[in-house]
């Protein structure tokens, strides 16, 4: 017991010292960069290693070494859920596997367990409050790492949707400028960024690889569901089946677009005052109450009190 409290008060004055000491180190590495470059010094491989912060050099790598021993040593997931959880991983960008995932989790519980150890041993609660703390711990464990991918995936879509206009205007001012289908993606890698630059850059490696077009635009459309997009690639198709120029297919699908995202942001903005009547009422209104009708409340009370 007394080994845990040493350890419990050293960890915080650890804790502290970093956070009041932080700003003014990050300043002192700051102006110390500024003066080797300008001295144009040479620095070697471990001065830069150095140089990261403390918990990209030894937290990450311990926590990476614990995700690819536990994922060794786990059962592989089979059926339907770890299909789906595959599904949702790639949805969300993440490489990693099933197992990994399932490691990640299990890390993340300790590392829940044990913060929830050491502010127990701090604040010292009664049995009943430790509890409840081990226990939201736990379902913080559990609920975290399943909105993450959620959130992950939501964000990628939105990106995609946004993007997706932008590129589509440069593929028809690509096509139109005589370029092929294969040149004007190459074009747009050079160009732009983003996550679904880096989606079309996947399906020229695919189609240089000899996989047909349809098929790779199929698979872009499976690893990116976005209705937006899966439109924009049926119509593509549609337009090398029939033989349709695919330049005014892109001009039309891209106008289109603008219009959607634009109806989209209006409804958004129209929505806005609904969802700002509960805020306003809640916090408010009763401020607003409080500052004109008190002083008249206090003054009614005294009079009628004498």
């Amino acid at each position: 017991m007394l080994f845990l409290l040493v350890f419990s008060i050293s960890a915080l004055v650890f804790v502290l010292i970093v956070t009041l000491f932080y700003k003014l180190a990050g300043c002192y590495d700051c102006k110390k960069r500024r003066l080797d470059s300008i001295r144009q010094s040479n620095k070697n491989a471990l001065d830069e290693e150095l140089e990261k912060p403390f918990f990209e050099r030894v937290i990450i790598p311990i926590l990476t070494s614990a995700i690819k021993y536990l994922s060794n040593h786990l059962p592989k997931g089979k059926g339907d859920k770890a299909q789906q959880l595959a599904r949702n991983l790639k949805l969300a960008g993440l490489n990693y596997s099933v197992n990994e995932y399932n490691a990640a989790r299990l890390v993340l519980s300790g590392v829940f367990f044990l913060t929830a150890g050491l502010f127990v041993l701090i604040i010292s609660p009664g049995a009943a409050a430790g509890f409840l703390i081990f226990m939201l711990s736990f379902l913080l464990s559990m609920i975290v790492p399943i909105y993450f991918i959620k959130f992950r995936i939501s964000k990628r879509q939105r990106e995609v949707t946004n993007q997706l206009p932008d590129v589509m205007d440069l593929l028809s001012v690509s096509i139109e400028a005589g370029l092929g289908f294969d040149a004007a993606l190459t074009k747009i890698g050079e160009r732009l960024n983003g996550i679904l630059v880096d989606e079309l850059n996947i399906v020229l490696t695919e189609i240089q690889l000899g996989k047909p077009r349809r098929i790779a635009l199929k698979n872009l459309a499976d690893r990116s569901p976005v209705e937006e997009l899966g439109i924009f690639i049926s119509a593509l198709i549609q337009a090398e089946q029939l033989g349709i120029p695919i330049k005014n297919v892109l001009k039309t699908q891209a106008r289109q677009l603008r219009i959607n995202r634009r109806q989209k942001a209006e409804e958004k903005a129209m929505k806005a005052p609904v969802k700002m009547m509960l805020p306003l009422v809640i916090f408010v209104l009763p401020v607003l109450f409080i500052i004109l009708l008190g002083p008249t409340i206090l003054q009614m009370i005294e009079q009628f009190g004498k």
